[in-house]
């Protein structure tokens, strides 16, 4: 059993599409948990550490 995988919901090349994709794949390969960063809001310094777009979580996962 595998238990879950960390999918990135920010970063140039992310789209819904690609999370798609992810949710997909981990899904197909037996993972049982599928998990986005969880920053609701996006201030000054997560912009800085983490490039946009930022997708958020709730709805990303919904």
């Amino acid at each position: 059993m595998r238990i879950g995988v960390n999918v990135p919901n920010f970063g140039p090349g992310t789209d819904p599409g690609v999370l798609r994709d992810w949710g997909r794949t981990v899904e197909g390969l037996g993972y049982d948990l599928l998990m986005v960063s969880d920053h609701v809001a996006i201030t000054a310094d997560v912009a800085e550490q983490y490039p946009a777009p930022f997708y958020e979580p709730f709805t990303t996962l919904s």
